[in-house]
């Protein structure tokens, strides 16, 4: 699989990106508190016409057409051992944009042997199967 990295967790899904952290970016990523004003990261964007032209965004494709990015997610259930930074507040004084630059991990607490796990931005998606299963959570592989 590509070099995905996680940039970015809501609820139970988990979203990976194959951009440097600091050029991913999503609706008010800059906001705190992210639980409130985030939203997922965006793809490489794309614009339609009311004529049905589209155009694709040259910061965002290759001169070919393939995408300079791509964006994956999967669904998890990190259990009663890991929490987000939005778990332990009301109003978490972060955003999305400090949570990737490192300021907290996404997801914090410990694994089933009560030993500290931290799962930061920029986590592969193989280690964050990895650290999810340790702290006694799920990885559910959806069919298509």
């Amino acid at each position: 699989m590509k070099d995905f990295k996680l940039c970015y967790i809501d609820d139970d899904t988990a979203y990976f990106t194959t951009q440097e952290l600091s050029e991913c970016w999503g609706d008010d990523w800059d906001d705190a508190p992210y639980e409130h004003n985030a939203g997922p990261p965006y793809n490489p964007l794309i614009h339609y016409y009311a004529n049905g032209e589209t155009k694709k965004n040259e910061k965002d494709w290759n001169e070919d057409g393939t995408p300079k990015f791509e964006i994956y997610h999967l669904k998890f259930d990190a259990g009663y051992r890991l929490d987000t930074p939005a778990s332990r507040h009301y109003n978490s004084p972060y955003s999305v944009q400090m949570i990737n630059a490192g300021a907290v991990a996404w997801l914090s607490g410990t694994d089933k042997d009560n030993k500290p796990i931290a799962i930061q931005a920029g986590a592969s998606i193989e280690e964050f199967k990895q650290k999810v299963k340790q702290a006694g959570g799920f990885i559910y592989i959806l069919e298509e």
